[in-house]
């Protein structure tokens, strides 16, 4: 299968893979990374079976997460990942998530992420709503999110079980109208 690469001025996104195990394993298992994170990978193997899945998977297969590896443009280092989660009910809107490595953070990798996912969403997959869930504490993410137009559709009252508690989880979405209005707004 051809890589697919995404890039805008301050990265690139492209398909995982098998080299990128190890340093996904090493930054999704710190503690200030994994508080946030849904998957977590129990084990260098487990980052290496995640790699050995996504070689041939297409993006937009039902019931499937397509990751996606953030890379600085500028020197190709690895500074994330991106996921995007395509439910089994193809009816159903496609969910983001990602994770830099604390190195990275706060320097726009996030944001450029998020944009380049939503053009791709929205422009070469069609698809009609993009969603997003976190942490009620996590105000980097919510701040991506708030920056790029999503709306918050609704915080729910500890809604699942992670790391030893219940957790809230905030939910924003975004429809393609909306998102070529914001686009339009630049």
């Amino acid at each position: 299968m051809s890589d697919l690469e995404l890039k805008s001025r301050l990265i690139t996104l492209r398909r995982m893979r098998p080299e990128d195990a190890e340093p996904l394993y090493a930054y999704r298992s710190l503690p200030e990374v994994s508080r946030h994170q849904d998957w977590l990978p129990e084990s260098v193997d487990e980052a290496h079976d995640l790699a050995r899945k996504q070689a041939d998977l297409v993006p937009a297969t039902p019931d499937s997460w397509f990751q996606f590896i953030i890379c600085r443009l500028e020197d190709g280092e690895m500074v994330g990942d991106c996921g995007v989660n395509f439910p089994a009910d193809v009816h159903k809107s496609p969910e983001l998530g990602i994770a830099l490595h604390p190195d990275h953070r706060r320097r726009g990798y996030a944001t450029a992420a998020t944009h380049l996912m939503l053009d791709y969403l929205f422009d070469e997959l069609d698809v009609r709503r993009v969603v997003a869930g976190t942490d009620p504490r996590n105000l980097p993410a919510i701040g991506v999110l708030n920056r790029l137009g999503f709306r918050n559709e609704g915080h729910l009252r500890s809604s699942y079980w992670q790391r030893g508690e219940w957790t809230d989880e905030m939910l924003f979405a975004i429809l393609k109208d909306e998102w070529a209005r914001e686009q339009g707004a630049e």
